[in-house]
């Protein structure tokens, strides 16, 4: 089958397209031809070494990605709840070699779900770890509600993307930061306000919000509590380490005189999230876009483009096309 692959951590030229054995599922695993993979930037951070330090990632060789969606063609012992020709959607874990960008993998039940009859490949891939993190920090972390006020960095990209529509769905009053170039994308979505973060700073504005939301993360809890009300919640999706450990300290400094919350989102992943996700794509609440759609060549580029931050919605990358 042909992957994609690196031998070494590195830039983007350490990627290349090998041919390697086809997966042969274990007990309580199914094997997945994959029709539609996504890139996240937890792909290019991993390749680049950011991770190496620690020791739950393997190191090379490895084949990237997370996310897919495509159709079952093998079933393992204990996995009976799945079917051959079944259409399903999930993300592996990032830890081991075998990654989503091949045209085959396997997978554990607890890392996939029916695809909804409606959705295609190219959208379902788009959902798992960018929707599942909007959700989680939406929903289930910000516990945002009808009549709140959120803020959203990052509001274009392919987490912000779908925190805006979840936003909305719940019956919030979103104000989306992006890049002027975005602002009538961010607003087709659903959001009332959009913010040019290169013409205004956020953290200095006079209203005040229940929940920022950092996709982006471009700020930090001491800056954006400003414009937080007294319990209002800062979330940041940890870009870096250095965001991830200054919003834990300020998740300490949160509880010391003050009831506003700061709170790192390390995405909960697995089937149950994924069929919350399937069930959002079902009712129209979530709607991917996908900024364009790659082969396995173009990944190195495509990653070049992400590291810059300046995407918009997710790109896929299309490998067994469907019978």
């Amino acid at each position: 089958m042909r992957a994609l692959r690196y031998d070494r951590f590195g830039p983007p030229e350490v990627l290349h397209v090998v041919d390697l054995p086809e997966p042969v599922p274990n007990a309580g695993e199914v094997k997945v031809r994959v029709h539609a993979a996504s890139l996240n930037p937890l792909d290019w951070k991993i390749r680049a070494g950011h991770l190496r330090w620690l020791p739950v990632f393997r190191r090379p060789p490895r084949t990237p990605g997370c996310d897919f969606a495509g159709e079952i063609v093998g079933v393992g012992a204990g996995a009976r709840s799945h079917y051959v020709g079944e259409r399903v959607f999930g993300s592996l874990l990032p830890f081991g070699r075998a990654g989503a960008l091949a045209e085959y993998l396997v997978a554990g039940v607890d890392r996939l779900a029916t695809m909804p009859d409606d959705l295609g490949f190219d959208q379902a891939a788009a959902l798992p770890i960018a929707a599942g993190t909007a959700l989680q920090a939406v929903v289930d972390e910000g516990r945002l509600g009808a009549g709140q006020r959120i803020l959203i960095t990052g509001a274009a990209g392919g987490v912000g993307h779908f925190a805006v529509q979840i936003a909305k769905h719940v019956g919030a009053h979103v104000v989306a930061v992006c890049g002027a170039a975005n602002a009538d994308f961010v607003r087709g979505l659903g959001a009332d306000e959009s913010v040019d973060y290169a013409r205004a700073d956020f953290t200095r504005r006079a209203d005040r919000f229940d929940v920022v939301l950092d996709a982006a993360s471009a700020s930090s809890f001491t800056a954006a509590r400003a414009v937080l009300t007294d319990a209002g919640c800062y979330l940041n999706t940890g870009g870096n380490a250095a965001a991830v450990a200054g919003t834990a300290i300020g998740a300490l400094l949160a509880r010391v005189g003050s009831r506003q919350r700061a709170v790192p989102i390390a995405i909960a992943s697995g089937s149950a999230r994924w069929q919350r996700l399937a069930a959002l794509a079902r009712e129209g609440v979530l709607r991917p876009h996908i900024e364009r759609a790659i082969a396995l060549e173009d990944v190195a580029d495509a990653q070049r483009a992400m590291a810059t931050g300046h995407g918009r919605g997710k790109i896929v990358v299309r490998l067994s096309p469907p019978a």
